[in-house]
């Protein structure tokens, strides 16, 4: 194994929602190992704070106050990195605002449209606004950060729903920037930050309190967004010093052909939900693999 250092130098990087939490350490992170950072909060106070004590260790930052829900907005924080630094490599995209917010019932419409306008829309804002001069360049490495709870939890069905929408957004992406030397992950860190701590469990809160220092998510993050990160379009969980690979597959299931029925679709359930012969699936023409006979894919 190599003891050499990885480092980001003469790499500017974005990391939006950087004031507190896990996106102020990606930032400290960053800019330890040499990437010039945009420090992107809404908040002022946070996001010079990151940006002084990034300055005060010896690094170099300039903080940013746009808000990544609106698009204009996010075209500015993208403009501010070519202005100050002249370049732009990275966009970690940390920023969103909401969590648990109880059932659906209770969840209202104010809640919905700030988690949704910020951890999703957000994201794709600054992608998208940072994607055409990654293209120019033929170069770009973009991180989207999720959750586990993009597979479903309870209590928190709208930001479930943003956190599994940035799946699609990654993997999408992932094949445009195929071509033109854009790469694009995402990380579900399990890292105890403000969200953590609206967690209703009390012995999950304390379980993350004692074992998941945000801090300890950074270096994922940063291999990520690094010139020699292998994949794209890809699900990474970070946290306690862990990371893993995160699949979705498909499986044959089963084919009536044409004249499939309900009945027959009943009867045959156990097949349908047979995890034998799966693969992996990231992207959606993968599942055309499974179709046989006059149905069969052919690439």
């Amino acid at each position: 194994m190599s003891e050499s250092l990885i480092r980001f130098d003469k790499k500017v990087a974005i990391v939006t929602g950087a004031g507190r939490g896990l996106g102020r350490e990606h930032a400290l992170f960053l800019a330890s190992r040499g990437a010039k950072v945009v420090v992107n909060d809404v908040s002022s106070e946070h996001a010079q704070a990151t940006a002084n004590d990034i300055l005060h260790a010896g690094g170099i930052a300039i903080a940013n106050t746009n808000s990544v829900a609106d698009p204009a907005a996010a075209q500015d924080i993208v403009q501010s990195a070519l202005n100050e630094f002249g370049a732009l490599h990275i966009v970690l995209n940390n920023a969103g605002r909401g969590g648990p917010t109880g059932t659906i019932e209770q969840t209202t419409d104010h809640q919905v449209a700030t988690i949704i306008s910020t951890h999703l829309v957000g994201s794709y804002n600054m992608s998208r606004a940072a994607w055409f001069h990654f293209r120019q360049q033929q170069f770009g490495r973009i991180l989207l950060t999720s959750s586990s709870a993009a597979v479903g939890s309870l209590g928190m069905p709208a930001y479930s729903m943003a956190k599994a929408g940035l799946i699609g957004l990654a993997r999408s992406l992932a094949l445009e920037g195929a071509p033109v030397g854009i790469k694009i992950n995402v990380l579900m860190p399990i890292g105890y930050t403000r969200s953590a701590a609206l967690n209703p469990n009390e012995d999950t809160r304390k379980w993350m309190e004692d074992n998941f220092a945000p801090q300890m998510c950074s270096p994922a993050a940063a291999w990520l967004v690094h010139d020699d990160v292998p994949c794209s379009g890809q699900i990474f969980t970070t946290g306690a010093g862990r990371t893993a690979l995160i699949s979705t597959t498909g499986v044959p299931g089963w084919s009536g052909g044409p004249d499939a029925t309900i009945e027959g679709l009943r009867d045959h359930w156990p097949d349908v939900v047979n995890s034998h012969g799966a693969i992996p699936m990231t992207y959606s023409r993968d599942d055309l693999k499974f179709y046989t006979g006059p149905a069969t894919w052919r690439d």
